[in-house]
């Protein structure tokens, strides 16, 4: 049963109307890329910075971005939101004009002009005087990490993208991921189709880390085994130490990439390796997904930026959302007849990552105690729970797939948006046979999940009304709904999962989000758009074997 929404006119970059129940989300305008989660020594909690624009995310509106700030202790609860990079810089020759992404890292006494056990930051942006050129500025913070207020080098930049060494296009020089390395700092810049990297002993005269080379990695590299057509830019590299079980340590180079001719839309990936005696990366696995996805973007991570440092367990989390449509207008109602929202900009919950002794990460949400709990256990075909209140086991059936009919396990309409769903699917037989469909209904948008436990395989589909009559039209809705596969189908992937008597799915919802969780630690994240703190939550299965069976455990998470 499809749920009707009230059309909400909100034109206030405070309006509540796109805003999490339990996500963090901007405290006003339009937010997108993680900047850095870093550890706070002195006070006990973790610094998190996003960019950040208050008028919104019309381009013809936005002018320019600044850095917000926020602190946690859980990645639960999230401290009141300050801006911790102006927008504008200082008035110099050579200074910025909006404030995109970089990085921040505590001062270890090298960098020049800064005391030691300072925040710093690095980032990139938009030169204010040449008509808004990409380059690099440096900042350092005297109220431990609120703020950024005191610009080095005389407000000029120290990576500049018309210098001989640098960005090879002229044009892509952002998204700074600086760390510590052998004595010496070590800088990854997205370049277009290539990362640059980048060498200085005081953090503000840099220079090529391959002297006798161009000192990038390539897309052959940083993208090694999946198609690169179409994949450019590359954006917000981060590089990372990790500990895998084994006792090995290992460098993960994380970064922002599409691969359509792989059938993948923009996403965060990461590549396992270790750095030449240059700081190169190179690479002994190939690229994947960190979050399979199509709204998992501008991704940031805990741990330490000196690479002599591993850890065991980071924490990282993205910004829920893609360029081909989160940002060409989004209407407050279905009909898509409100002016576009002012107000928008969602992360996903904190995940902790893990490297395996196969060298692929495993992906853990962090959530909250749930609440208002409740259990449904053996339910199958013949003992479903539906109606309001799950007050009815009437079984019916949902048409046909590839085998049999398919049979509905739950169908409780009207509950609240914010919710966690830890699903236990297992046969009685043997190995579970029969996909698994999960569609989750706000009003008519809607997120459609089908599994295939015998191949590991998977299908969502998507589809948003609030999309619909956007600043280019029907062009970025059409995205949402078509994806990658056209026609309404969305996107395929392969959890890797398969051929098992039992499986858990973990599936967390918020009004504007889905979070699917497998046993090995994949996940999928997709953006929704609708108002409505209301949700149909729906799962069926096919059951050649008359065995099928799930237990449910359905929590409110606020």
């Amino acid at each position: 049963m499809a749920l009707t929404t009230t059309t909400v006119h909100a034109d206030s970059v405070t309006s509540a109307a796109h805003e999490s129940i339990y996500h963090l989300t901007t405290k006003d305008g339009w937010s997108n890329d993680l900047q850095s989660i870093v550890w706070n020594s002195k006070e006990k909690y973790y610094d998190l910075y996003f960019l950040h624009s208050k008028a919104a995310d019309d381009p013809n509106e936005a002018g320019s971005q600044d850095w917000l700030h926020t602190t946690t202790k859980d990645f639960i609860h999230f401290t009141p939101q300050n801006s911790a990079i102006k927008a504008d810089g200082p008035e110099a020759p050579y200074t910025w004009k909006s404030a995109w992404t970089g990085t921040v890292l505590v001062n270890d006494g090298r960098i020049k002009g800064v005391p030691k056990g300072a925040q710093v930051a690095y980032f990139s942006g938009l030169e204010k005087h040449d008509g808004g050129s990409q380059n690099i500025w440096v900042a350092w913070s005297s109220d431990n990490g609120r703020t950024f207020s005191h610009v080095l080098n005389n407000s000029a930049p120290v990576i500049d993208h018309s210098w001989n060494f640098t960005s090879q296009n002229k044009i892509d020089e952002r998204d700074p991921a600086v760390v510590y390395w052998h004595g010496k700092m070590l800088m990854y810049v997205a370049e277009g189709n290539e990362i640059g990297v980048y060498q200085s002993h005081d953090g503000l005269h840099w220079s090529k880390a391959d002297p006798n080379g161009a000192s990038k990695v390539g897309i052959g590299t940083y993208l090694r085994g999946i198609n690169n057509q179409d994949s450019t830019p590359v954006e917000c590299p981060a590089l990372r130490t990790m500990e895998i079980p084994n006792g090995q340590t290992k460098q993960v180079l994380f970064f922002g990439a599409k691969a359509p001719h792989a059938g993948q839309t923009t996403g965060t990936y990461y590549i396992v390796g270790h750095l030449d005696q240059n700081g190169l990366f190179a690479p002994e696995t190939d690229a994947k997904r960190l979050d399979q996805g199509s709204d998992y973007y501008g991704a940031n991570f805990s741990g330490s930026s000196d690479l002599s440092n591993a850890s065991g367990t980071i924490k990282s989390m993205g910004w829920v959302g893609n360029w081909s449509y989160t940002a060409n207008g989004v209407h407050n109602d279905e009909a898509a007849n409100s002016e576009f929202t002012k107000h928008l900009g969602s992360y996903s919950v904190a995940r902790n990552l893990e490297l395996t002794n196969g060298m692929s990460i495993k992906s853990t949400p962090i959530v909250g105690q749930g609440k208002d709990v409740k259990h449904y256990n053996n339910i199958s075909k013949d003992r479903p729970i539906n109606g309001v209140n799950a007050s009815s086991n009437r079984s019916f059936t949902n048409g046909h797939d590839t085998n049999g009919l398919i049979h509905n396990l739950l169908d409780v309409p009207n509950l609240s948006a914010n919710k966690m769903y830890n699903l236990h699917f297992y046969n009685t037989k043997g190995n579970y046979k029969g996909r698994i469909y999960i569609d989750i209904w706000q009003g008519g948008d809607y997120v459609r999940f089908n599994y295939d436990p015998s191949n590991g395989w998977y299908n969502v589909k998507s589809r948003s009304g609030e999309l619909d009559k956007g600043r280019n039209g029907q062009i970025a809705s059409s995205y949402y709904y078509d994806g990658l596969l056209g026609n309404g189908n969305g996107y395929v992937a392969d959890s890797g999962v398969k051929n098992q008597q039992s499986i858990n799915l973990k599936v967390l919802t918020d009004k504007n989000s889905v979070e699917i969780f497998f046993p090995n630690g994949e996940s999928y994240t997709v953006a929704r758009f609708n108002t409505s703190q209301k949700q149909d939550f729906k799962i069926f299965t096919e059951d050649p074997t008359n065995g099928n069976r799930v237990d449910i455990t359905q929590s409110n998470l606020n």
